[in-house]
């Protein structure tokens, strides 16, 4: 895990395989060169934004109880990611990334 910067706690950002190789084929299906690097900054902001805060970060969406985690959904143009925040521990998942317009996954 990240060492903590002024003493707040950082959450470790997780993400699978399958939701990189997602993210690739996002920016590749980009139309402009602009649109690939606004794809690549949105992502930076919100892992950056999911390391800090992910608790307060975007909407929630439903809780699973079982894996005490809440699920989320939060939007930075372009892109709409879906994530889940571990209650007992400093963890967070991706669970789906798409374009804001609706194309993609």
């Amino acid at each position: 895990m990240p060492a903590p910067h002024n003493g707040e706690r950082r959450y470790e950002v997780h993400l699978s395989g399958a939701i990189a190789e997602e993210l690739r084929r996002l920016q590749r299906q980009a139309s402009q060169t602009e649109g690939s690097r606004a794809i690549a900054s949105a992502f930076r902001q919100i892992v950056a934004r999911l390391e800090r805060d992910p608790n307060t970060f975007g909407e929630p969406l439903y809780r699973l109880p079982g894996l005490r985690m809440q699920v989320r959904t939060c939007i930075v143009r372009p892109l709409v990611v879906d994530f889940a925040v571990c209650e007992d521990h400093p963890l967070v998942f991706l669970k789906g990334v798409a374009l804001l317009s609706g194309r993609g996954t």
